[in-house]
This record gives structure tokens, C-alpha cells and sequence, in this order.
């Protein structure tokens, strides 16, 4: 909070009067020039004096904020900070992602990710497609009897007469359903249930390196149930009331090599499908993707229903795991830009008397505009709530946000007291 201390005017009073005359002598006038004679001899020269210590410097004001329209009423600045983010990572280990580098690409750019200081206070989950019957994948040799995705698979017992009297996602050979460590999952439900549960970075990165270092990419893509299962677990954990008072930001990652190719739907528009009903829903979930491989501009689809506007395509080359990690740490800016939390302070806010405003280093507050939701934005930008009747986050505008984003210098500020300024 900035307090305004008066500062009161310095007088310096000089007295007027007389001067004395300090000599000893009565003063006669200027003396006559006599030459280089000597000082009588009963004149001795005055003793030295001490110098004068030097004046004290008197103190500094203490800085003050910019001066601001506020300054009148505020009770209290707050400096903004952005929400928390959780990050719900779903991850391709088919066998195609073998080829290529690809899975140790995607696995090293993780793993920095984790360890960058950038990243500490981000909450991240970790989850793999395809979920198997079994991480053994039994070799498709001249006893196997049937050959699935690279691997043999085994009969259950189960009696059949198509795939889809198989349990999770089995076929059905010679009336026996058939079940291999390369057999993928359909089940939502196992994709719901990440292999790392969501976590706070740095405390996170160990688990995630540990559980990458013991999967390996086998079997084919059950895209539509493991982006169902993700978004379901990122729902139950955006439904839950916040932790010590600051809210959420909880995304989903789906990051693939391929297009569907396993379970149902296969169809890349029935899982954009998926996506777009996550971010409509009370409590929405953007979908961000990332394309690891050449040709994947369909997966741009999911993206865009997930609102996130297009996939982040990863190139195959020396450069893949830089590119993966570039692009988490452009969707950990992305999924929060612009979005703060509210801060918590004593007693109850009064909404109506909240402002936000932004500065420059050494400039004064400018007060942003408040609009009632984010139709009302156009383009003149402004910022809301999210919740007009029990907020938890202030919104950036798209134009406003861009703009503050193209400083880094820009400070943003919460003001309370204040009479909020309507746009």
C-alpha cells in the first residue's frame, strides 16, 4: 500500500540587524600603503580555527509511487500475479514414437521443463496412450498366433464372434478374443487415472523422470478415449475449491505422432468433438496439442475445438527436443496470459470498489477499464471477471493483454478502494 506523507515546507529565517565588528582595532578606514613594513610588535597573528564541520546532508524522502488518479482513495495496491496452472499432460507412446527420436525427444524436453526455475509453482500430471493389458510385449514369432501392433497376442478364454465382444479394445480370432502387452485399452476409465498424479514443480520432476525412464512406446493410438479420460480427470480437479484461496488454471497437453488409429472414435472430428464439449462446459478445460511428426495438420482440428486455436507442430530433426520445449514453455505463457488472481485480503472485497491499472517502470498508473464480461470487450479491450457474482480471477481483454504483453516492463497493479472505473 502506498502511503502519501505530507512534506512540509522548509523555512530558513535569517535575523537582520546590526553587524558587529569583530577586529580589535577601531576600524579607520583603508590603511595607507606604507610598503612592506613589519606588524608592530605587540600584534600577534590570530590562532588558527578549526574548520567548521561540513553541514548534515539532510535525509531522503523515501521513493514514492507514481502519482495516480487513486491516489485519493485507495486503500490498497496489490501487484498482480498471474494464476496457477495446471498442467495435465497426455502423452503418445505408440510404437510409431520410436521412430524417428521422437519419444526421446518428447521424454528429454519434459524432463527440462520440470528442472527449468521458469517452471517452479506449475502443477503437472502425467499420463501415456496406449494403456496396455501389459507393459510385456511378447514377440510375434512363427508360435504366435495372432500378431497385433507388433506384438502377440494372447487368448483371454473369452468365447467371440467380433472385436466388439472383447474386453478392452481385444480381438477376436477363431472365436476366442485375443489380448497382447500391444493391445491398447478403450476403457476411459484407464486413461483417467494418470500414471503421475498432478504435482507441484520442482518437487514434481523426480516422479516424472522416474516413471518416463519405465515406459516405452509400444502399440497403436487410442487417441479419442485418452483425450476423453484426460480432460475427465482435469475436470474433477478444476471442480474441486481452490487451494488456500487462489485458483486454477487447469489445461490439458495431448501429445501425439499420429492420427487416431485404435478404439473409437477414430474420426478426428469426433475427438475434436471431445475437446470442444471440455471447453464449454461450467468449469472449461482447453485442450492444447502438439504434433510431433510430419503431416499432422488435422490434429489443428482438436486444437481449435479445444480453444486453443491450432496444434504446435514439432519437427523431426536435430533440433526436435528444443522445439518440444519451446512449446511447453509457450503453452505454460499461453494457458495463463493475462488471466490474475485475485488477492486474498482482510475481510470481505467489495467488487464494486476494485480497479485495475498498469505502469511502466517510473511512469504513473493508468487505469484499464472494467466491462462486464468477455462480449463486452470489442475493441477497445478492458478487463472482467470470471465469475460476475463470486469472482476468483480478473481477465484480460485480447487487445488489452496483447498490448501489456508487448512490455516487459509493464506492472500490473490491483487497487482497492476505489470506485471501479466502467469501460
Amino acid at each position: 500500500m502506498t502511503r502519501i506523507i505530507p512534506i512540509g515546507l522548509l523555512v530558513l529565517v535569517v535575523a537582520c540587524g546590526a553587524v558587529e565588528n569583530s577586529s580589535p582595532y577601531e576600524y579607520a578606514g583603508q590603511p595607507a600603503d606604507t610598503g612592506s613594513q613589519p606588524p608592530p610588535a605587540n600584534t600577534a597573528p590570530p590562532p588558527p580555527q578549526e574548520p567548521d564541520d561540513p553541514p548534515e546532508e539532510p535525509p531522503e524522502d523515501p521513493p514514492e509511487e507514481p502519482a495516480s488518479e487513486f491516489e485519493e482513495c485507495a486503500t490498497q495496491y496489490d501487484e498482480a500475479k498471474l494464476k496457477q496452472l495446471d498442467m495435465i499432460v497426455m502423452l503418445d507412446r505408440s510404437g510409431s514414437m520410436a521412430d524417428d527420436g521422437k519419444w526421446n525427444a518428447a521424454t528429454t524436453a519434459i524432463q527440462q521443463f520440470a528442472a527449468n526455475p521458469a517452471s517452479d509453482g506449475i502443477s503437472v500430471s502425467l499420463s501415456y496412450f496406449p494403456e496396455t493389458y501389459s507393459n510385456l510385449c511378447l514377440p510375434c514369432d512363427y508360435v504366435c498366433g495372432v500378431c497385433f501392433n507388433g506384438c502377440c497376442a494372447l487368448p483371454t478364454g473369452q468365447f467371440c464372434l467380433s472385436d466388439s465382444q472383447c474386453d478392452k479394445g481385444g480381438i477376436c480370432h477363431k472365436f476366442l478374443c485375443h489380448a497382447g502387452g500391444g493391445n491398447a485399452t478403450c476403457d476411459v476409465g484407464d486413461y483417467a487415472a494418470p500414471e503421475v498424479p498432478l504435482a507441484k514443480l520442482p518437487g514434481a520432476a523426480g516422479q516424472l523422470n522416474v516413471s518416463m525412464a519405465n515406459i516405452s512406446p509400444v502399440g497403436g493410438t487410442p487417441t479419442g478415449p485418452a483425450l476423453q479420460g484426460a480432460l475427465s480427470y482435469a475436470s474433477s480437479l478444476a471442480a474441486q475449491p481452490p487451494d488456500e484461496g487462489e485458483s486454477s488454471e487447469v489445461v490439458v497437453v495431448l501429445a501425439t505422432d499420429g492420427e487416431p488409429t485404435e478404439c473409437q472414435p477414430q474420426d478426428v472430428g469426433q475427438v475434436a468433438a471431445i475437446a470442444a464439449q471440455a471447453a464449454a462446459a461450467p468449469e472449461p478445460i482447453s485442450t492444447f496439442v502438439i504434433g510431433v511428426g510430419a503431416n499432422l495438420f488435422n490434429l489443428n482440428a482438436i486444437a481449435a475445438a479445444g480453444g486453443t486455436k491450432q496444434a504446435y507442430l514439432v519437427d523431426v530433426n536435430a533440433s526436435a527436443t528444443q522445439s518440444f520445449l519451446d512449446t511447453l514453455n509457450e503453452i505454460r505463457r499461453a494457458a495463463v496470459a493475462c488471466q490474475y488472481a485475485i488477492p486474498v485480503v482482510d475481510g470481505t472485497i467489495a467488487y464494486d470498489l476494485v480497479n485495475v491499472a498498469y505502469a511502466a517502470q517510473g511512469q504513473p498508473l493508468t487505469a484499464i477499464g472494467n466491462v462486464a464480461n468477455a462480449a463486452a470487450c470489442g475493441i477497445g479491450g478492458g478487463w472482467y471477471y470470471d465469475d460476475p457474482v463470486a469472482p476468483k480471477t480478473i481477465v484480460m481483454c485480447p487487445n488489452t493483454c496483447e498490448q501489456l504483453q508487448g512490455s516487459s516492463e509493464t506492472k500490473i497493479e490491483i487497487v482497492y478502494g476505489c470506485e471501479t472505473i466502467i469501460k
